[in-house]
């Protein structure tokens, strides 16, 4: 139908989708840019994507108990066989998630089977922090002949524990081969380590572990998790200085640098090297670098920071930061306003990479109160320096998440979450129950248009339906200022099962300076190429 006036509509178009600003008031973002996007995933001008929901439940605690923390990993078949390894296969199986209990139990759970094993009570859940740390070792490959399978490192204040998926090894036991790299048909000789400071974090760097307490680091020597004596490389060091405010926060390694991550300030362990010959008059004797590369930017909570590529994301109370090389930068100034109502009274925030519609994000998962003065779990989402694009969304995935991490194999980046009872893969299929909203600007023009009394007509949507199934649309257009009758009024735009595109037009009729649409939709996959608003411009304001 024709928009029957004296006047030609001004047409003002959305299709850039820009990203969220959550920094500037509604009408002062850019004209591209969306106040609102929650479930929505742009990938390219014109074409803005619904954001898929949560898999059914993978993993759920025993009746009593919460999981409190979450680690994910590959350690491959189970156990070591004398004398004839396992065969190292790529996954799956050994795809795995360990789940941390508020009651010091951890289970494993196939990410593939959902087969459940209980480790048992191997970590001292201290809250609020849950200090806790897991990481894989990969034991060396000799030429041609395998290796053992390797296993994964579990620590907290009760100490360093090895686990290969069948056989657990606790302090004071005999170390395991994987983590020795003794050769096999030996009598093994070293046990696993009593006494480490933490364990807080913990990170695997120049072919030794590196465990953190407080304000206490300790290394293990080459090649061997599981022996920290001096004699042989290892060694501890406690912190002296004035940056590290109350605890280091985490440890991660990239491009050849060990970052210490303090709550307040950001050090860097490099160039590490290995002295002396091993015997008692000349020790092995580690020695490296050791400098702060930023006083006053860390890392807020006891949590791993974000791993973006070899640079990583830090969440702090002064904002989101990258952190590029040695160089702090922050990324967060589009979520400021989300980001200041961040809530850790039930958990805190927790970042994890994914890959999603063939792009890589950063997830930030946490408590934050959204503009409508709603308090509740957000994903907020960095989609960082995509074809010179870096934008951030806003995502939900319909449960309280507590906690997220991801799962990493082909370079694929698996993101997970839990909401304290069970364990989801994010972002797994189409979901039409997982609300996705958008909200315009408060359009008003450029120029002598931005002070001109407006006639708002129409409202133009052209919609692609990837999953067959239908889409429907409920939306409302505000209008505002100019001292005229302003209001909100109601439309829709519905695609029938089969529908796959349409260009659909909804009628409206306010008047005002400026007008703001908000979408919602529950239908579980469709693409918006672009929204378009017709106006009639009127008369200018005061005139």
């Amino acid at each position: 139908m024709t928009i029957q006036s004296d006047n030609a509509p001004d047409i003002l178009t959305l299709e850039e989708w820009k990203g969220l600003n959550q920094q500037s008031r509604r009408g002062s973002i850019d004209d591209q840019e969306e106040w609102w996007d929650e479930n929505f995933f742009s990938t390219a001008p014109g074409n803005l994507r619904t954001c898929w929901g949560p898999s059914a439940p993978i993993y759920t605690a025993p009746s009593g108990t919460k999981i409190v923390r979450i680690f994910f990993g590959f350690i491959g078949a189970f156990g070591e066989t004398e004398g004839q390894p396992n065969t190292f296969s790529q996954p799956p199986p050994g795809r795995f998630g360990w789940m941390f209990l508020d009651n010091g139990n951890v289970d494993q759970v196939d990410l593939d089977t959902k087969e459940v094993t209980p480790i048992g009570p191997i970590w001292m859940p201290i809250v609020p922090k849950y200090w806790a740390s897991a990481k894989v070792w990969r034991p060396r490959w000799v030429g041609q002949t395998i290796g053992e399978q390797g296993g994964v490192l579990f620590g907290s204040p009760k100490g360093l524990y090895a686990w290969d998926g069948q056989t657990l090894s606790s302090p004071g036991d005999v170390a395991p081969r994987w983590l020795t790299n003794e050769p096999l048909g030996t009598t093994p000789g070293f046990v696993m380590p009593i006494g480490l400071p933490g364990i807080y974090a913990m990170e695997v760097f120049k072919e030794r572990l590196w465990v953190a307490g407080k304000d206490v680091i300790s290394f293990s020597a080459p090649t061997n998790g599981a022996d920290f004596s001096t004699l042989d490389g290892g060694g501890s060091f406690g912190y002296y200085g004035d940056k590290l405010t109350y605890a280091i926060m985490d440890l991660a390694a990239s491009s050849g640098y060990l970052y210490v991550y303090g709550d307040s300030s950001t050090d860097i362990i490099a160039n590490v090297q290995i002295t002396g010959t091993g015997t008692p008059v000349d020790p092995f004797l580690t020695n490296f670098n050791y400098s702060n590369v930023d006083p006053q930017v860390g890392q807020r909570f006891p949590r791993p920071v974000g791993r973006w590529g070899r640079y990583h994301t830090l969440f702090n109370g002064a904002g989101i930061f990258l952190m590029y090389g040695g160089d702090a930068q922050v990324i967060g100034e589009k979520v400021s306003l989300l980001f200041d109502t961040v809530d850790t009274s039930q958990y805190y925030p927790t970042m994890a990479p994914a890959n999603m519609f063939g792009y890589r994000v950063m997830l930030v998962n946490g408590r934050f109160t959204d503009p409508f003065g709603v308090t509740r779990n957000l994903i907020l989402m960095w989609h960082g320096n995509i074809k010179g694009r870096e934008f951030w969304s806003v995502a939900s995935q319909k449960y309280e998440l507590t906690n997220i991490g991801f799962y990493e194999d082909n370079s694929v980046i698996t993101p997970y979450g839990t909401d304290g009872t069970n364990l989801y893969k994010l972002f797994a299929q189409p979901d039409n129950q997982l609300m996705k909203r958008l909200a315009t600007k408060f359009y008003r023009g450029q120029g002598r248009t931005s002070l001109a009394i407006k006639n708002w007509k129409r409202v133009f949507a052209e919609i692609h339906d990837n999953s067959g199934r239908g889409v429907a649309i409920t939306g409302e257009a505000t209008t505002r200022g100019g001292g005229v009758p302003a209001g909100v009024q109601s439309f829709g735009f519905q695609l029938t099962p089969g529908q796959i595109y349409d260009i659909q037009p909804a009628v409206i009729n306010g008047a005002g300076i400026a007008g703001a649409l908000d979408l919602k939709s529950t239908s579980p996959d469709f693409t918006i190429e672009r929204i378009q608003i017709a106006a009639e411009e009127r008369t200018l304001f005061g005139a």
